[in-house]
């Protein structure tokens, strides 16, 4: 019988089914006393049945008893005695072999002969008394055990020889022990019917195998591997097969012993081929009906319509209910979805390509007559891979609009593409064309170009609808095609007049949504008329209006006392989604600029796990990104990076549009803030020169520019940020809160030498901030403390930036000022202040791995020997004097009147150092001594000039890009 050769390759045995064969015991004990009866072993596919069974009968064997067995098959169940010639076959005696045999082929040929029931009761009865007689003359010698493995598929003649045999064991040592798989029975079913009045036989016993608990698994896994298993590995194998012992068997075979123990470390096991080959043949070891029902459930997981299984295997629901119940207990299913996903691709391997697809049109035909729900309909349409039905290219554009709606442009373009082939009037190619455009801009954007130019004729023959023209504004500008947007937009103005109340609105909403993203295309664009009432109503309930036109307000004229309030009332009456996220975005953005980036931190958290759960990747994208500018106004550049970086890998590049800029320059901030330069060299990329047309533009050049400065490319610097100042201030953008370029500007006038013009830069930003922006102001007045020659006032206005910036959250730009604090400081003689003031710095600087500042404040993570130059300019002849910053710090205090060892112990260094430092300054200086130091000094040198440590990493990277970095 099947499971022998399981058995004997070691698989484990027993494992809850040992009451099961102590009762088989019991009732053999009884039938050698001449009390015999009638078992039944009854439970799913899959169950240890079969496995029980052999078990019992080489017991019996082992004890002497004669062993009669049969299996039942659905291709022999028609044939006449056919399990009684299996029974009979097995004969030792030649004679009673042969003579069974011929009494059974001869009551078999004569019962398909016979019309009369009472005839066939007749030869059946003369047969079974034959055979009874037999087999009583065999108990006589040992104890019979008559043994049939799937009872189920037995021919109905043999069954009621059974039925007579077991209606005379009383007396007799003779036992009867069947095995059945619970399958549902058809109306009407004589072999059913049969069996249940066997159930009714005195002396029955009914022994039930089901599926193995979580503690039966945990037995059996630990027998295999020799040691105890955990209940979270257990649990996950319980769950993955059902506590089916013959899916567990398979599946133990694909992780093996070694296998197993990695499972046990994981709490998870690997479903390999073995596994995909059992649930197979489950469903094919119960009728014909479970390996339909296997099927067609896993073609309606697509859509989860399960309601439609009974007509799709054409069976009454409450047979459907009960192959499905026996599909679960056979472990294969959860309910009506599979288990494990294995074991529905291999169902669906093993069915044939055209087949399965004609079942997705079947299951589509009936979804579109009973709901018409696009989504459902769709999936079904696109797994089919052509559509014949008239009505499906309605159903698949519609679909493709839900899944943009829910952020699945992957599932939208397989829409589209299936669509294709049904277009066939001008009128559907551009509803095509028009779909196509939102699709492709979000996953493909290189294969819009054909549908834009479809589009845009159309558009000049009049025949794109206003709502329309004015949807497709936001894809083309999301990827670049300003001059189609500008078009349309041309045409939508011409159209104002007639502009229904919805059309005026959502106007009105894109025009927001530009004033913060694309200021610079609607500068040249004409003034729309005034809404009207019912536009207007529209655009008050409209919360995807109100975030951009407050991040629009926030870059035009900065923060106010109405934007915190008004962004937390959005965030928290807003509904994530496809159409609300720029809102979202723009709410965040908002929070940010008004320095409340602890607000702002805590809902991006809560939409990024929402999102998330969602599967919405494209939102993940873009507030990752959020997050990784909220990380930036914190000082958090270690976060920024992981988070700059993370957005990029969830979307492809060519996918971001022109919104690459800001994800880009968010990465580039961060590594150049940390020293990252392989990092921030891979992202000074060529953009599209779309992208300096928008927000992201002005932010990739001010990012751009920071890191030209960090690598001492001063002019290629300043041409950075002096375009990102003056595209600002054309777009009326021109706001500290949101870019402070110009302190960034200062610092590169200053180490070109032009001290006034930085001066009155410096000057014109303090004036743009005010002190209820504190990290605007902070950073402001920090900028003018720069361009102040004399330490004193100096440090008077260092100290009232860093009054400031105590009040803003990036900690980033408080150490950097609390630096410059510092050096004013030893300037003034203060070396005890300048200490502490720098060992707070150096804190902050540890804190958020800013390398570049450690570098500067000269900590002992480097030598100070290692210091890269500091570039002096002369303030006539623009000659340099190249000193580090530890050097710098030795000739103030030398030149101060300071002896080497006074030296020595206030900059924390030994005798020696501070003697290497001298040596190296004489020679770079050319001077003699400290006198000649002195004299340096006060002739102006560059202890009256701005020095700052400059760094000289290698630039690298390609191109620059369109603008600046001359």
């Amino acid at each position: 019988m099947r499971g022998r050769q399981e058995r004997d390759e070691g698989a484990p045995l027993f494992v809850e089914r040992r009451s099961q064969l102590v009762t088989l015991e019991r009732i053999y004990h009884q039938c050698i006393a001449g009390k015999g009866g009638t078992s039944l072993i009854a439970g799913p596919v899959g169950s240890g049945k079969t496995e029980l069974l052999e078990i019992f009968a080489e017991q019996l064997s082992d004890q002497g008893a004669t062993i009669l067995e049969a299996v039942g098959s659905p291709r022999e169940c028609d044939q006449a005695f056919g399990i009684l010639q299996q029974l009979f076959a097995g004969l030792r005696d030649h004679a009673e072999r042969a003579r069974t045999r011929h009494l059974l082929s001869d009551s078999a040929s004569h019962l398909t002969g016979v019309g009369d029931d009472r005839d066939a009761q007749f030869l059946r009865n003369h047969a079974n008394q034959e055979l009874w007689a037999m087999v009583r003359r065999l108990s006589m010698r040992a104890p019979v055990a008559i043994i049939v493995d799937d009872l189920q598929y037995a021919d109905l003649a043999s069954l009621q020889s059974l039925l007579y045999f077991s209606g005379r064991l009383r007396s007799a040592r003779v036992v009867i022990i069947c095995t059945r798989t619970d399958l549902p029975s058809p109306a009407g079913d004589e072999r059913a019917v049969l069996i249940t009045e066997l159930l009714r036989r005195p002396r029955f016993h009914l022994l039930r195998t089901g599926p193995l608990t979580v503690d039966g698994v945990r037995e059996m896994l630990a027998e295999r591997i020799g040691v105890p298993v955990g209940p979270g590995l257990a649990e996950s194998w319980h769950r993955v097969t059902g506590g089916s012992p013959f899916l567990l068997r398979a599946l133990a075979e694909d992780n093996g012993s070694a296998g197993l123990a990695l499972a046990q470390r994981l709490s998870e096991p690997v479903a390999g081929d073995e596994f995909a080959k059992a649930a197979l043949a489950c469903a094919y070891r119960g009728d014909r009906r479970l390996l339909d029902a296997a099927r067609c459930l896993a073609v309606l997981a697509e859509s989860g319509s399960f309601v439609l299984l009974p007509r799709l295997i054409g069976e009454v629901e409450a047979i459907a209910a009960a192959i499905v119940l026996a599909l679960t207990e056979a472990g294969i299913l959860d309910g009506e979805r599979y288990r494990h996903p294995a074991a529905r691709a291999a169902v669906l391997g093993e069915f044939g390509t055209a087949d399965c697809a004609e079942l997705h049109r079947r299951v589509a035909d009936l979804l579109y007559a009973d709901d018409r729900r696009p989504d459902r309909i769709a999936v079904h349409l696109v797994a089919a891979g052509s559509v014949r039905e008239p009505w499906a290219l309605e159903i698949l554009l519609a679909s493709a609009r839900e899944a943009l709606q829910r952020d699945d442009p992957e599932f939208a373009a397989k829409c589209l593409r299936t669509a294709e082939p049904a277009v066939s009037t001008a009128k559907e190619q551009l509803a095509l064309a028009i779909l196509r455009i939102h699709v492709e801009s979000r996953s493909n954007p290189d294969n819009i170009t054909e549908s834009v130019v479809t589009v845009l004729d159309a558009v000049r023959a009049g025949r794109v609808a206003v709502d329309q023209m004015i949807g497709l504004l936001n894809p083309l500008l999301w990827q670049g095609c300003a001059g189609a947007a500008t078009a349309i937009l041309e045409r939508i103005e011409q159209a104002d007049a007639v502009l229904d109340d919805r059309c005026s609105a959502d106007l009105t909403s894109i025009r927001a949504w530009m004033r913060s993203t694309h200021p610079g295309l609607l500068t040249g664009a004409g003034l729309l008329g005034e809404p009207s009432g019912g536009a207007r109503a529209r655009i008050v309930a409209n919360r995807s209006v109100r975030g951009p036109a407050l991040l629009a307000d926030v870059l035009e004229i900065g923060p106010t006392e109405h934007t915190v309030p008004t962004a937390e009332w959005l965030l928290q009456t807003t509904r994530l989604s496809g159409a609300s996220l720029p809102s979202i975005v723009s709410a965040l953005l908002a929070l940010v600029h008004a320095d409340r980036v602890d607000l702002a931190e805590r809902w991006c958290v809560s939409l990024l796990r929402e999102s998330a759960a969602r599967g919405a990747v494209t939102w993940q994208a873009m507030l990752t990104t959020t997050r990784a500018e909220i990380a930036i106004r914190r000082g958090d550049m270690v976060a920024a990076r992981r988070d700059g970086l993370a957005a990029l890998e969830l979307i492809p590049r060519q996918a971001w549009g022109v919104a690459l800029g800001i994800v880009v320059s968010r990465v580039l901030t961060a590594a150049t803030a940390l020293g990252d330069w392989q990092i921030a060299g891979d992202c000074l990329i060529q953009l599209p020169d779309a992208v300096f047309d928008t927000r992201y533009g002005v932010q990739f050049l001010y990012s751009r520019g920071r890191r030209l400065l960090a690598g001492d490319r001063l002019r290629a610097a300043l041409d950075d940020l002096s375009t990102c100042g003056r595209l600002m201030g054309e777009w009326g953008i021109d706001q500290p809160t949101f870019l402070p370029w110009r302190a960034d500007a200062v610092a590169v006038l200053l180490r070109l030498g032009r001290e006034r013009q930085a001066a009155e830069l410096a000057a014109e930003q303090l004036d743009r901030t005010n002190p209820g922006q504190p990290r605007a102001y902070g950073i402001a007045l920090r900028t003018v403390a720069a361009t102040e020659r004399d330490p004193g006032p100096r440090r008077d206005i260092l100290l009232r930036a860093i009054e400031s910036l105590e009040n803003a959250p990036d900690r980033m730009e408080l150490a950097y000022t609390l630096a410059d604090l510092s050096e004013a400081q030893v300037l003034l003689g203060e070396p005890r202040r300048a200490r502490r003031t720098a060992q707070r710095a150096t804190r902050l600087a540890e804190e958020l791995s800013l390398e570049p500042l450690l570098h500067r404040l000269d900590i002992g993570r480097r030598p100070v020997e290692s210091a890269q130059p500091v570039r002096s300019v002369g303030p006539a002849d623009g000659d340099s004097d190249v000193l580090s910053a530890a050097e710098r710090r030795v000739v103030i205090l030398a030149a101060g009147g300071r002896t080497n060892r006074e030296i020595a112990a206030e900059l924390y260094i030994t005798v020696s150092t501070v003697e290497q430092h001298l040596t190296r300054v004489y020679r770079k200086l050319r001077v003699k001594g400290r006198g000649d130091l002195a004299a340096y000094l006060h002739g102006g040198g560059f202890a009256r000039r701005s020095v700052e440590v400059e760094l000289r990493p290698g630039t690298g990277g390609p191109d620059l890009g369109r603008r600046g970095a001359a």
